[in-house]
């Protein structure tokens, strides 16, 4: 605006264009075309059209039409240029201090009134020439001086209103430049009627000044109507600036500078309170445009609300403040204070007007509001879902994400896989809080090492995944996984306790590439995630630290899941059997019951080994109908056999998953039922590392078998790392010795030694004592000389279908001995676990 003056004023002033142009250009000298008045009559009439004056307000300026064409064209026509100029100096000076202008703006206007009446003079003498005034070439001249002389002015309030406001808004200029026109043209005619009856009857100006004065009232009507028409745009404008804006902290900047535009006030504040409602922390817009986050204001010392919660005039400042209601309650308050001179004070509209603003305003920070709430709640769940929560790691999903961008990007990638060893133990001894410590320090040791959280996984209970960073080729990814390794391996120290962390890994690389077409061609990130699954499982299996996926061992997870799904359609096709190896007592050589034994004859693979089958059965859930299956068949062998020998005892082999089952009780009672036998006729053998696994979930399964009066045995005695001190807890009966130390212990003293010692400890406990694995009459010998309950085994019979057993037990001589063909010298494949 300075600038603009200093223009205008050095313009006026200094520079040779219209109002040096009255002495020397086509204006010079020239004398007024109609019988001149005092040219001091034109003083008031320029007063009067300044003050009597229809705003069009645009943002926070204003565009002014007013009624300065008539005096302007009564000049043309009844004063010389100079005395034109005068008058209109004074004349709008006069108005302009009555309106209280002063200052930069003062001289503006006076320059620019000053302006527009030189180059009203100048292009009217050049146009008319000779003519008379009220010639056709006279009033087109008046006419074409008007239109210059309020473009002119139009196009100097436009560069004002753009360097004050930053912004135009084109309908509200393209409104306010055609009333303008409209206007000047409608005083200019007004003007040029004035002459021509004061020319022919001047007493008719009587009704001219009564036809005025209703274009007076008109011109107010039609102010009035447009501030209404402005106020529903602004409204408009104000609710669709709104609604695009996405989030509170948008929403809410973009009220600010609605509500400040929208009255044309300097300032505008939103004031959002919390749980104590006479205080809250607000936002200001001040007049330079920039948001600032102000400290929690005190809402008494500048607002008071009304009885019936609608907006208010502030108390502390000249201004407006409006309640923003949500959900019956108010959550805010909207304040505009300061407003131009030039705009007047604020109005009983304008507080309606901010009442309405406030109403939207509610309504769009509430939807802003549950929008981000949303949008939080989302992130959680999508963090959550890419995340474990009790490391806070990537979960698989994040880890195959990762895997695929880098397999994208780069064109390989190589994945570590990890297995804690020995995580049970510590779980089972130290409590799951250790072992939940022990897991984020294994997470946090892998973050350390790569340097990079999203490269690390927790897959599952207690296994992790490493992408490794892109490798040249498999012995690069090779060096860098026994990097991880040795940094995570070692001893971990908790509270007052040191725990060894170790543990087995697979490593797999994968390269992918396109083809001419541009289809990516080679692995995708599951594939290299399952040949380091693979790769972890052989390690485990083959007891090393780390082992390396080749394509060598893609035949047998080929065969692993080919064997798989021939198992599940096995199962539901009865394709599997049962066979039994009988159980003998060493003193009479009478048979006393047989174990079942799972057989599988594989239409393509022949005879696939227990130990092949079973686990793939426990990884993937099939050992539940598996466990039902050898179940219901041996209680309905055993009902049978029962009818000749009534003591007969069937022994059924528990998985470890099938240990942990809370239903398994239930599952066995409805079996016993069905088959019509009491619980003493079966005996269910469970491995101790099975039990020893999750001791807390398996105790009161056992127990629950235990009410029902089923016969528990622990299998493999012997083999475990806590034997003696476990065996004591376990609602047990009998206690199987490990075949490890039964097979030689005819030659080998230690293994006879630790045999007897067995023998010795289960009678100790009151149990029953098994050996299995007798290859010899040598042994049975022995073991019947040591007092061993039963035996089984090889030399006293092998694992045969249930038909052959029932023969067999009809014999005259069934257990007394094996013939000698059936004798085995060495422990086949299948033999049983």
């Amino acid at each position: 605006m300075g600038f603009l003056c200093f223009v205008v004023v050095f313009f006026f002033f200094f520079s040779p264009p219209p109002p040096t142009a009255l002495l020397v250009g086509p204006a010079a000298g020239a004398r007024a075309p109609v019988a001149a008045a005092p040219w001091w009559v034109l003083v008031p009439l320029f007063t009067a059209a300044e003050l009597v004056v229809v705003h069009v307000q645009a943002r926070r300026e204003s565009l002014s039409v007013s009624f300065a064409e008539i005096p302007l064209v009564l000049g043309l026509v009844l004063a010389t240029p100079s005395e034109l100029l005068a008058a209109s100096v004074l004349g709008s000076l006069v108005g302009l201090l009555y309106r209280r202008q002063s200052g930069l703006k003062l001289l503006f206007n006076v320059c620019l009134f000053a302006l527009e009446a030189a180059l009203a003079a100048s292009v009217y003498h050049v146009l008319v020439g000779g003519a008379e005034v009220l010639s056709a070439r006279g009033l087109g001249s008046v006419l074409a001086t008007i239109v210059v002389a309020d473009l002119v002015s139009a196009a100097a309030l436009t560069l004002v209103v753009w360097l004050r406001a930053g912004e135009l808004d084109g309908d509200v200029l393209r409104e306010a430049v055609t009333s303008g026109l409209v206007a000047a043209l409608a005083n200019a005619s007004v003007g040029l009627l004035v002459v021509l009856v004061a020319a022919t009857e001047p007493l008719w100006l009587v009704l001219l000044v009564v036809l005025m004065a209703t274009l007076v009232a008109a011109y107010r009507a039609h102010s009035v109507l447009s501030r209404g028409h402005a106020r529903l745009e602004s409204l408009y404008r104000f609710t669709r600036r709104v609604n695009r804006e996405v989030g509170v902290t948008p929403v809410a900047t973009a009220v600010l500078h609605q509500a400040r535009d929208v009255l044309g006030a300097d300032e505008a504040e939103l004031v959002v309170l919390g749980e104590d409602r006479s205080r809250g922390a607000h936002l200001c817009l001040g007049a330079d445009g920039q948001v600032r986050t102000g400290r929690p204001a005190v809402l008494g010392q500048w607002w008071e609300p009304a009885r019936d919660g609608h907006a208010v005039r502030a108390q502390d400042v000249h201004g407006l403040a409006a309640p923003l209601h949500a959900r019956d309650e108010v959550a805010a308050v909207l304040v505009v204070s300061g407003r131009p001179h030039h705009l007047g004070a604020f109005t009983g509209e304008d507080l309606r007007l901010l009442e309405s603003l406030a109403n939207h305003a509610a309504v769009s920070l509430d939807n802003a509001q549950l929008l981000d709430t949303v949008r939080e709640e989302a992130a959680a769940q999508e963090h959550l879902s890419l995340h474990d929560a009790l490391t806070g790691l990537a979960n698989r999903r994040r880890a195959l994400r990762v895997l695929a961008e880098q397999l994208r990007h780069d064109g390989q990638a190589a994945v570590l896989m990890l297995d804690l060893e020995g995580f049970t133990d510590i779980n089972n001894a130290l409590g799951h809080g250790v072992g939940d410590a022990v897991l984020r320090e294994v997470g946090q040791r892998l973050v350390a090492v790569t340097g990079t959280p999203d490269r690390v996984a927790r897959l599952g209970n207690d296994e992790f995944a490493v992408v490794l960073e892109p490798c040249t080729d498999t012995a690069a990814a090779l060096r860098r996984a026994r990097e991880v390794l040795r940094e995570v391996c070692g001893s971990f120290r908790h509270e007052h306790l040191t725990v060894d962390v170790r543990v087995s890994a697979g490593l797999a690389a994968g390269v992918q590439d396109v083809d001419e077409a541009g289809i990516p061609v080679g692995v995708d990130a599951a594939v290299v995630l399952q040949r380091a699954d693979t790769a972890l499982y052989l390690a485990k299996h083959e007891r090393t630290d780390l082992r390396v996926w080749t394509p060598r061992d893609a035949h047998g997870a080929n065969r692993r899941m080919a064997l798989l799904v021939d198992l599940r359609q096995s199962l539901d096709e009865g394709g599997l059997e049962v066979h039994y190896q009988a159980k003998v007592d060493p003193r009479t050589r009478e048979v006393t019951g047989a174990e079942a034994l799972a057989r599988w004859e594989h239409p393509h693979h022949g005879r696939v080994s227990p130990e092949e089958f079973i686990p793939l059965a426990e990884q993937t859930g099939l050992i539940t109908p598996l466990t039902e299956l050898v179940l219901r068949t041996a209680l309905a062998d055993c009902a049978r056999w029962r009818v000749r020998r009534p003591g007969f005892r069937v022994a059924v082999n528990i998985s470890a998953r099938s240990v942990l089952d809370p239903t398994l009780p239930a599952q066995v009672d409805a079996a016993l039922v069905r088959a019509l036998l009491p619980a003493s006729a079966l005996v269910l053998e469970i491995t101790e590392t099975a039990v020893m696994g999750d001791l807390a979930r398996a105790l009161p399964v056992l127990r629950g078998l235990r009410r029902l009066g089923v016969h528990l045995s622990v299998d493999d005695f012997g083999t475990g790392q806590s034997s003696l001190a476990y065996l004591k807890q376990l609602p047990v009966d009998e206690m199987k010795i490990d075949r490890s130390f039964v097979t030689a212990m005819a030659s080998d003293t230690g293994d006879a030694t630790i045999a007897r010692a067995a023998i010795d400890l289960g009678h100790a406990l009151g149990l029953s004592v098994v050996a299995e694995g007798v290859e010899d009459a040598r042994t049975v010998q022995m073991l019947a000389e040591w007092g061993c309950d039963t035996v089984q085994g090889y030399h006293l019979g092998r694992p045969q279908t249930a038909q052959a057993m029932t023969a067999w037990l009809a014999g005259p001589t069934a257990g007394a001995q094996v013939p000698a063909q059936a004798r085995p010298l060495t422990r086949p494949l299948d033999a049983p676990r």
